[in-house]
């Protein structure tokens, strides 16, 4: 019976297959920035403060900066699928948590529990991706992979954007926990990974990720994107809403919707590489029109016109800069079928600096908004991320 369910199963490898992979992706990412848009019902339902902002924000990040890349050495031995399959359900049981939560403090142990998804998917999903495509297609798949922030990111947005304001605020808890159902109803469809080598999974070993120097550097070039990228999508709503006077939760739905345009970005990054561009040169351009490309994101008084095809430009400048780095995750890695363990060292990297992002741009954008010429904060930050991401980047 169960050979006979296997058979409807997408092949290994296949885009399908990838795809459903990459779902598990997006949901944890969506987790991240669904609490965003409804900043404001927590504060008006459960009391939650200004000051406690970030650090609601910032909580679900705890579990992976600790924990993501010793997990994915164990992913590796206990299998990619495994884990991903215990991520969907982890998905269902906080999304209703939060429906059942009547104080802030029951908020914040759920919204820290809920670190488990990404601790689990960014670790097995990308490790799956790299063990079970074949080598020649195995850069052009990370690249699809690495779109899996702007949908996730867009997606939460939209998904509490939609209710923020009502009286059903917790409605976008109610749709994640729905998506996560349906993982859980599809992941019998994912695929095996081959096994990891034999022999006992020494401590040190847990550890190895951090003494491999490729995808040490892979991981901190990573997280500077993530410093950058992230923390625009912390402020700009209420940046955006101030500046073009709509509301914050309009503003939310713009921004949800121009992340999307990181996808062609990522997909226009990962056709140029598999013609033969180097990594580091492509990068390098894409790093010096994001620098250029900051100053007509933040500056005051531009039209709703131009700034929202600024945010264009940018949305697919991100795209391509986070699939560049990406898709050299399979060069920088030794065996693919440990791919989990160095995939999971990006995630805990990648973790660490989200939960320090907020509070590095969310103190910005307060004083941004009581003196308007302290917006040249944002573009500091912007170029000196962008900088620290080319420059640690492994090249050939």
């Amino acid at each position: 019976m169960t050979q006979t369910v296997r058979t409807f199963a997408p092949k290994p490898g296949s885009w399908v297959s990838v795809g459903l992979i990459y779902c598990y992706g997006v949901l944890a990412t969506a987790s991240l920035t669904k609490i965003i848009p409804v900043l404001g019902d927590l504060a008006a339902n459960l009391g939650a403060t200004p000051g406690q902002f970030a650090l609601l924000i910032s909580l679900m990040t705890i579990l992976p900066a600790a924990l993501a890349a010793v997990a994915g050495s164990i992913i590796d031995r206990m299998g990619a699928h495994r884990a991903l399959q215990a991520v969907a359900v982890v998905g269902v049981a906080v999304n209703a948590a939060y429906l059942l939560c009547d104080s802030l403090q029951g908020f914040m142990v759920v919204r820290f529990a809920e670190g488990l998804i990404a601790v689990g998917a960014y670790s097995a999903a990308p490790g799956l991706i790299m063990a079970t495509v074949p080598e020649m297609r195995r850069r052009r798949a990370m690249a699809v992979w690495s779109t899996y922030t702007p949908v996730g990111i867009s997606l939460g947005l939209a998904l509490s954007g939609t209710f923020a304001g009502t009286a059903n605020w917790r409605g976008g808890y109610w749709v994640h926990m729905a998506l996560f159902a349906l993982l859980v109803a599809t992941m019998w469809m994912l695929p095996r990974a081959p096994a990891a080598p034999p022999g006992r999974l020494q401590f040190k070993g847990l550890f190895s990720a951090w003494t491999q120097t490729g995808p040490l550097r892979l991981s901190m070039s990573f997280a500077m994107l993530i410093v950058v990228g992230f923390g625009i999508s912390t402020v700009y709503p209420d940046w955006y809403a101030r500046q073009q006077d709509v509301p914050v939760g309009q503003a939310s739905n713009i921004l949800a919707g121009a992340n999307l345009i990181m996808i062609p970005g990522g997909f226009v990054a990962g056709a140029l590489l598999a013609r033969g561009w180097r990594d580091s040169r492509l990068l390098t351009l894409l790093v010096l029109a994001t620098m250029a490309t900051s100053l007509p994101l933040f500056v005051p008084g531009l039209s709703d016109v131009m700034r929202q095809g600024t945010m264009v430009l940018w949305m697919l400048l991100q795209g391509a800069m986070i699939a560049v780095v990406t898709s050299a995750l399979p060069r920088v890695v030794a065996d693919p079928r440990q791919g989990a363990a160095a995939a999971g060292l990006l995630s805990q990297l990648a973790a660490l600096v989200t939960f320090v992002t907020p509070l590095i741009w969310q103190p910005l954008l307060q004083t941004a908004l009581v003196q308007p010429a302290a917006w040249t904060g944002f573009i500091v930050v912007v170029v000196l991320g962008a900088a620290a991401a080319w420059t640690v980047f492994p090249r050939r």
